[in-house]
């Protein structure tokens, strides 16, 4: 299992961008404008009609837009 992921507002990005996953300042700070803005879809799906076991329900997938900078 993947550990807890801490959530804060996009507004404390460009803050929580300059420590690393153990909590230690950065030797060199990021700046985010110089970071490529890039998009991955994913989807999300769920059985709409009947259940999981029923070969005759429908499964509808909605997509998910991520955003990252690379």
């Amino acid at each position: 299992m993947a550990p807890p992921v801490e959530e804060f507002p996009p507004s404390e990005l460009t803050q929580k961008v300059q420590y690393t996953t153990s909590g230690k300042l950065r030797k060199k700070p990021i700046d985010l404008s110089k970071c490529k803005l890039m998009e991955m879809i994913q989807y999300n799906c769920h059985v709409r009609e009947g259940n999981n076991k029923d070969p005759n329900a429908t499964t509808v997938c909605d997509p998910v837009v991520r955003l990252f900078r690379r």
